[in-house]
């Protein structure tokens, strides 16, 4: 196998993989560094669950902030932050069994947007 990202790290896509469920920067490296020099499907697949994943997040987690929170009553039978807590709680299990997936080698999509995201984001 070749060594061609500038870490001159012998890599099978488990690292790419695995370093892309860190938010933004893991991502980052992830992509730059190891699967745009070397592209295998495992690195692939992993980077398409977790950007799903990031964008789904962020869209649930600030869209409810943004639509409920001028309408929601401060003194409502449920506040807001209980829906924000268990969106949060939500999102952290599904990264944790993305990352257990990506730890295991294996490649099990994330439930809710594992197939979405591999037919989403095909080009990457």
């Amino acid at each position: 196998m070749t060594n061609n990202n500038p870490f001159g790290i012998q890599d099978d896509g488990r690292t790419a993989s695995l370093l892309s469920y860190f938010f933004v920067l893991g991502w980052s490296i992830s992509f730059f560094t190891f699967h745009l020099n070397e592209k295998t499907e495992k690195s692939s697949f992993h980077l398409r669950q977790t950007l799903m994943l990031y964008i789904s997040y962020l869209v649930t987690r600030y869209g409810i902030l943004t639509i409920l929170g001028g309408l929601w009553q401060p003194n409502a039978i449920i506040p807001i932050s209980y829906l924000i807590i268990f969106v949060n709680v939500s999102f952290i299990a599904l990264w944790v069994m993305g990352l257990i997936s990506a730890g295991n080698n294996e490649d099990r999509p994330i439930p809710l947007f594992g197939k979405p995201a591999q037919f989403i984001f095909a080009r990457i």
